[in-house]
Order: C-alpha cells, then structure tokens, then sequence
C-alpha cells in the first residue's frame, strides 16, 4: 500500500506522538509499504532532520507556538504538490487541527479515505495555548471578570473542543483508538455527535526491537550512578506540565522516604514546570532522593528502565501510556494511578499495580513491590510477557488490516459501486453455470 502518514510533530521533537508514528512507519515499510510522512519542520531544534528518504518536510508559521511545538503552515505548496503527484491509497492523519483540515481537504479532492488516531485529551492540554491560558488564571482573580474568564475556558474545554473533534471526525473514514478502554471512553465523550460514517478501531503504539534488549552493561552503570548500586531505585518518564500529575508523585516520595529513606527516583522528560517541580522538592524535602534527567534520547531509555526496581506513573491524560509498555519491556514491574489509556495496559498483581489517586495507598503498594523481592521477581515476568505484545511488527499488521477496511469500505461508498458489485456478481454465477 501507499500510505500518507500526516502530522503536526514529527522527530526531532521528542513526544509520544512522534515515537508512534516513527515506529509504525518504520514497521510498515519492513513490510513493504510506502510510507511518506508529512511533518513540519524545526529551526530551533537544529541538527537530527537530516534529509530523509519519504519525509516531507513544510513549514511553519510560528517556531515556538505554545510550549515547545511548533505552529505548522497548512497552506505550504509542498503539500499540494506531493498529493498531486502521489497516488495514495489511504491517508493517515495523527491530528485534528491544521494538518488535520489539511488531510480532509486532501481527502475529498483525490478521493483518498482518512484515517485519524485520537492521540490526545486535547481539553487537558488547551490550557497552554495563550488566550486560553489566559481565561483559565481567571480563577486567581475573585471579581466577576474573574468569574466570566473561567466560564469561558470551561466553555471552550467542554463544549467547543468536543463540538470542533465531533465535526472533524464526521469527516473520516475511521477513527482509531490506541486502547480499548480509550475507545470506550472515547465513545461516552463523543458519542452524543459521533452519528457519521466512521468506523472506530483499536491500534496500540508498537515497541521496537530495542525496547526489549538493555544492554546489561549499561544497566549496571546506571544503577551505579543513581543509586549507588544497592539502594531501591525508581524511574518515572513523562513531559514535566500539569496535566501529568507529577506533583502527586513527589508527594508520595515524601511518604516514601519515611520507610526508605535511601531510595532514589530518576525524572526522565522536560517540560514548562520543571523549575517548579525542582522547587517542590526543595520545600518537601527530598531533592536528594529525585534525580531530574531532562529529555533523553529514544535508545537510552531501555537501560533507564531496565535499571529500576519500578516505575511510577501519576497521569490521569493518558490515551495510551507508551513509556508504560517502554518499561514493562525492560522487565519493570509499574505502579501507577487507576485512569484511562492505563488500565488496559497493566494487569494487577501480574505486571504491576494500579492505585486510586490516594497517596497512602500508592505509596502502600510501592512498598509492596520493593520491600518483596520474589513478588518483584514474579512481577517482572509478567510485564514482558504483556509487553510482547505490542511488537511494532504485530502493530504495522493489524493497522494494514485496518487501512485494508477502509479503503474498501470507501470503496462501497463511491458512485456505482452497487452496480460493479452486482455485475461481478451476475457474471459469478454465470461461470458456476
């Protein structure tokens, strides 16, 4: 199949969104797939965009949109001239704003069918675009102006944004979730105007081969580092901002730290509030038990996982937890908080643990898994056994299974496709005779 794989964040730009399209594009063309992918391009991030067969890069409008993304320029000829030229038989899109417009206009005019995957609870992130940061502070200010502010950021978060996704993804062919428990969620948020042509399907993020296979000695050398090589260890991997939750796990690392007081705990990712959770620390107390490691490359956080005695997770946002799966195949027993996009990927008391947002029953149940080294043990066998899987190879087959659908069922919708089908027929019984 030709397959135009469409996105408004592409690498270098580290994010989930990203690590999913790169691993299924890389598994669909091992397959024998063409897979050209449609991102922007990034300035300010500079070197790791060399030039790459099947990429094709557009524009921007604004480098430094909200956040650390980029404000993408659908308007970019590149686009139109690539389609042109291209004879695609599925367009998959990875978002419904501007490159998502984007791929419906393309869609309609070259008669492509249009796959989306909803990648994000995009309400639990609107608070970073400007004016809508703006409406939500109106909480801080006890006036009536205060007061409308907040109404309007709740109106937008509730009401607009599932009213814009709701008339975008009328517009698709099929609409993919990456878990069933998001498909059902999805369809309680959606379902009141999801009344369209679209088909909704399940497609998890895929693992690659390097996921499954830390190199020992770089295991040893992290857990040397950080923990001296005897003391627990922790690792929890996410974009350091509000919607994560962090927070909520510093907490419990203060609880924590009353019953180990040597453990350490590596913060892998960046984000706006890392100044802010560093700060925390200071106040709570355990800036010597959190390490802050920033944003690291893809192929070091195998051994980061695999290093620790568990992995913690405190967001309730999730539509898939990826670095979940990253660290149940490294062999690393999770813990982390009952949520959607979560619990269909850890099973408790088999690879981990799943927690209400309390912090004494979270730290509870962190205790539990370090304190009971054979029960760790059995823990460890069961997350690699869920995590095989989500082989990226099993991933690209199931979503070929789904292009497959769509482009027939597309198919049937097209002028005369009743008539073919009843000539096929007709002649189909005319050769059995």
């Amino acid at each position: 199949m030709k397959i135009a794989m469409m996105t408004n964040n592409y690498k270098p730009y580290i994010g989930g969104v990203p690590i999913s399209i790169e691993r299924l594009t890389k598994a669909l063309r091992e397959q024998g797939h063409k897979v050209v992918v449609f991102a922007p391009k990034y300035k300010y991030l500079g070197s790791g965009q060399e030039q790459e067969e099947d990429v094709v890069r557009y524009n921007t409008l604004s480098q430094h949109f909200y956040s650390d993304t980029v404000l993408p320029n659908p308007l970019d000829p590149v686009l139109e001239e690539t389609f042109a030229r291209e004879n695609f038989d599925v367009i998959h899109v990875h978002h419904p704003v501007l490159i998502g417009k984007v791929a419906v206009r393309l869609s309609q005019k070259y008669n492509i069918p249009l796959v989306y995957t909803y990648h994000t609870q995009y309400e639990q992130y609107l608070d970073y675009a400007g004016p809508i940061h703006w409406l939500s502070r109106g909480a801080e200010k006890n006036n009536l102006l205060g007061r409308i502010r907040c109404q309007g950021s709740r109106a937008i978060k509730q009401e607009l944004a599932p009213w814009y996704l709701s008339g975008f993804m009328r517009r698709c062919h099929t609409v993919i979730a990456p878990t069933e428990g998001m498909k059902r969620t999805f369809n309680l948020q959606y379902g009141y105007t999801y009344n369209c042509q679209a088909d909704v399907r399940v497609l998890p993020t895929g693992l690659n081969q390097e996921s499954y296979q830390a190199a020992p000695a770089a295991v040893r050398e992290i857990r040397q580092r950080h923990g001296g090589g005897e003391m627990p260890l922790l690792v929890t991997v996410s974009r350091l901002g509000h919607e994560k939750n962090v927070p909520f796990l510093l907490r419990c690392m203060v609880r924590l730290k009353q019953y180990l007081p040597d453990f350490r705990m590596m913060v892998i990712g960046d984000g706006p509030q890392r100044e802010e959770y560093m700060d925390l620390c200071d106040q709570l107390d355990i800036r010597q038990q959190i390490c802050f490691l920033g944003s690291l490359p893809n192929q070091e956080i195998a051994a980061h996982m695999a290093a620790a005695d568990c992995f913690v997770f405190a967001s309730k946002t999730e539509t898939q937890g990826i670095v979940i799966l990253e660290a149940m195949a490294a062999k690393t027993p999770v813990v982390a908080l009952r949520a959607s996009g979560v619990e269909d990927l850890v099973e408790d008391g088999v690879s981990g643990y799943l927690c209400p947002e309390e912090e004494e029953a979270f730290t509870e149940q962190l205790l539990r898994v370090l304190q009971n080294e054979p029960l760790r043990e059995q823990l460890r066998i069961g997350a690699f056994a869920a995590a095989l899987q989500y082989r990226e190879d099993a991933v690209a087959e199931m979503a070929v299974r789904i292009y497959t659908d769509t482009c027939r069922q597309y198919a049937m919708t097209q002028p005369g496709a009743q008539t073919r089908i009843f000539k096929d027929l007709r002649e189909r019984l005319r050769m059995l005779g």
